[in-house]
């Protein structure tokens, strides 16, 4: 991750005008830039300094935001108290706690994909909680390991992909896909269900807090009726009727 960082210095009487046009202008711009990910504007108001930080999922992104960089300083200047136009530097963001809370979310599901149990229970606090469908509550990493061992029976192939990871501070949320193949008996607050031999796929959200490199509390949410339905243990949803004429 890289981060872009231009320094300027603006008129006391004109700092909530600016801050106007951020959200309207810088915001938007950095959103919707390939790789752009978020922006904060830094604000002294005794003095009028103020920091404009972008970040980018690389290095080519941020470099790449230069021409758009270029217009929306000058769209600035006019709150500006002197006329040199202010200079972008381009950093590596070598570390940050919204870093680290990432990389143990996806340290975590390459440890999943591998059935290395040690190694997620490794990234637990000695005392981490967690929920999960069916009103499970989790206590310390034992019983972390001991529910993913279910699944892993269950589903000897049993796979997780993550579609979006987003991270602020010390949480991280990840939506991704569960598949396997149900080769093995699955234990459920209801009771368990034998092989049956079906593949399964069903989206999943995992919301995770992390606390000094190790998980605090980790949250699984997943269609329960939608898992039940695959494995043929509930009915399916009926199919919308046909429109006449079609």
């Amino acid at each position: 991750m890289n981060a872009a960082v231009v320094r300027a210095k603006y008129k006391k009487a004109d700092l909530d005008k600016a801050i106007k046009d951020y959200k309207e202008q810088v915001l938007p711009t950095v959103a919707t830039h390939e790789g752009g990910r978020s922006a904060m504007l830094l604000l002294n108001r005794e003095t009028g300094d103020a920091i404009s930080i972008a970040m980018y999922e690389n290095e080519a992104s941020a470099r790449s935001f230069a021409p758009k960089s270029d217009k929306l300083i000058d769209s600035f200047k006019k709150y500006m108290t002197s006329d040199a136009k202010p200079q972008r530097e381009i950093f590596e963001v070598s570390t940050s706690t919204l870093l680290e809370a990432k990389a143990v979310a996806e340290r975590d599901i390459k440890a999943f994909n591998a059935h290395d149990l040690e190694a997620l229970a490794r990234d637990a606090a000695p005392d981490v909680e967690g929920t999960a469908p069916g009103d499970v509550k989790l206590k310390g990493p034992q019983a972390g390991k001991d529910y993913n061992q279910n699944f892993i029976t269950a589903f000897p192939d049993a796979r997780v992909e993550a579609k979006k990871i987003v991270a602020q501070g010390n949480n991280v949320v990840v939506h991704g896909v569960f598949t396997g193949t149900h080769n093995g008996t699955l234990k459920t607050p209801m009771g368990n269900v034998p092989a049956t031999g079906r593949k399964v796929k069903g989206e999943y959200v995992q919301i995770i807090e992390v606390d000094r490199g190790l998980i605090k509390r980790i949250d699984l949410i997943y269609d329960q009726v939608q898992l039940m339905t695959q494995l043929g243990m509930a009915p399916a949803a009926p199919q919308q009727a046909v429109k006449a004429g079609q």
